[in-house]
């Protein structure tokens, strides 16, 4: 359930109270409520700082996102690489490996 903010700066310094027989001193209410009001402000303030900061986190962490995607695609082209190249290297190690068979062959011979 959301809650709603009911009052503001505004409402709250433009109170007026009915004055009654035995009511409080409206120089202390007046003062009381200065307070409030200042005290109100700098909650809106720190809360629309927090907001701010929410939806700065969330654009980072947007981009964040998108940067660990498009790094796990490039390491996974890399490890195919790794793989293709490790491969190679070792069909080339056979090559290499006949190559020398043959020779012993040939030379052995003559």
């Amino acid at each position: 359930m959301k809650q709603k903010i009911r009052l503001s700066p505004k409402k709250i310094l433009n109170k007026e109270f009915s004055v009654e027989f035995k009511g409080y001193n409206a120089t202390e209410v007046d003062y009381f409520l200065d307070m409030v009001v200042v005290d109100y402000e700098n909650f809106a303030t720190l809360l629309n700082d927090a907001y701010q900061k929410i939806e700065d986190l969330e654009t980072e962490n947007s981009a964040l996102k998108e940067k660990v995607e498009k790094l796990s695609v490039e390491k996974t082209v890399q490890e195919d690489n790794i793989k293709a190249l490790e491969e190679k290297q070792v069909s080339n190690i056979d090559i290499l490996r006949r190559i020398s068979l043959l020779e012993n062959a040939v030379f052995n011979k003559q």
